[in-house]
């Protein structure tokens, strides 16, 4: 069979996607995909994967650019002709959805990572994209033979919104963590502290920034590093803190264990998370985790177990929890060693992969055809 992954960038595909995509290519399946750029274009192909670009952005909803992408969406898909579509993104999810559905395909499934800033938001502009995405949600997901949620709330809220059937629904723990290479590690340092996500807003980037000044203010010693791309928030934004030597910008990476195993606890103070993956990560690599006690990241820790919630936005909540394993550096390794056991029993990858090819159909078809004389 041949199964087309619908993204917004190769990153993803290279990233995100690539033990799925190793997955369905280990069950005897052709693996195509459609993005929006061709920036990693080369390695996927060296990885035997049908690349495919349809130049647009990742973000805005241009409905002029928004009516011409359904119909390219379309066309391309005529011609990869895939017994399957998978779609991930809010995008994909409306555009490549609909486009699937005009080429004939009648096997497509999406995936929601997450609800955004369209369902985080709630001023007057945001209500009014929010009713707009939720009419086109609505309308694409009808073609959906079934639609992927990383949390209960995000999907007691889409079919509260009426824009899934609860029999469509399914529930998995996002792409889930490579066990093998997000491996316990032992500590380096008790007073390093990590971020890791884009640079958003809503990712609590700069909350992150000003509980590092308070703590640093108390304690010189204690390191505070941020990798990720520039996203609404840009390094311009934050290069105050950078420049008083209280953030350590590192860019953006493509392999983030390194940083994680670098690190001593990590903290991702994010207003809302489809699933907060850099947690399980960091939990995979025994290191405790400061989140916010908000959707998405509630089902990646176990308050005072792998790490502690704090309230949305709340810097000097924060603060005191940075300083508490400051003062009491023995938690580190207790907390960091329950985070490997709670990842090991919530995000292996590996399940979470055979899961999502079986509700495919994938090792199913593979069984058929080895039973075959």
């Amino acid at each position: 069979m041949k199964v087309l992954l619908v993204c917004v960038t190769t990153n993803v595909v290279i990233g995100f996607r690539k033990k799925l995509i190793e997955s369905i290519q280990e069950l005897g399946h052709e693996v195509s995909v459609i993005t929006f750029d061709r920036k990693y274009e080369e390695l996927i192909k060296s990885r035997g994967i049908d690349f495919h670009c349809l130049e647009d952005s990742n973000r805005g909803l241009n409905p002029f650019k928004a009516l011409t992408l359904r119909k390219r969406y379309a066309k391309l898909i005529r011609e990869i002709s895939p017994d399957i579509v998978f779609t991930f993104m809010l995008k994909p999810n409306i555009f490549g959805v609909l486009g699937a559905k005009d080429a004939g395909v009648c096997e497509i499934y999406s995936m929601m990572e997450g609800a955004g800033d369209v369902f985080i938001y709630h001023t007057l502009k945001w209500r009014m994209i929010r009713r707009v995405v939720c009419f086109l949600l609505r309308k694409s997901f009808r073609h959906a033979k079934k639609v992927f949620f990383l949390n209960r709330e995000d999907r007691d809220e889409f079919i509260g919104y009426k824009l899934v059937k609860q029999e469509q629904c399914d529930i998995v723990p996002g792409i889930g963590v490579d066990l093998d290479h997000f491996a316990p590690k032992p500590l380096e340092n008790t007073d390093s502290f990590l971020m890791v996500s884009r640079m958003l807003k809503t990712k609590g980037v700069l909350e992150y920034c000003e509980a590092a000044k308070k703590v640093k203010a108390l304690y010189p010693n204690a390191k505070f590093r941020y990798v990720g791309p520039e996203g609404t928030v840009t390094v311009a934004d934050i290069q105050s803190y950078i420049d008083d030597g209280v953030i350590e910008y590192m860019g953006a990476t493509l392999d983030t264990a390194p940083f994680y195993e670098q690190a001593a606890v990590f903290v991702l103070p994010s207003y809302r998370e489809g699933l907060g993956l850099v947690n399980a990560e960091a939990s995979a690599v025994c290191r405790p985790v400061i989140t916010c006690d908000t959707i998405g990241t509630r089902c990646t820790v176990i308050d005072g177990y792998n790490g502690f919630f704090v309230p949305v936005a709340d810097v000097d909540a924060i603060a005191e929890k940075m300083i508490y394993f400051l003062e009491h550096p023995d938690m580190i390794v207790t907390m960091g060693e329950n985070g490997r056991k709670f990842a090991e029993d919530h995000f292996d990858q590996k399940k979470i992969n055979q899961k999502i090819c079986h509700i495919l159909g994938l090792d199913h078809v593979k069984e058929t055809i080895q039973e075959k004389p």
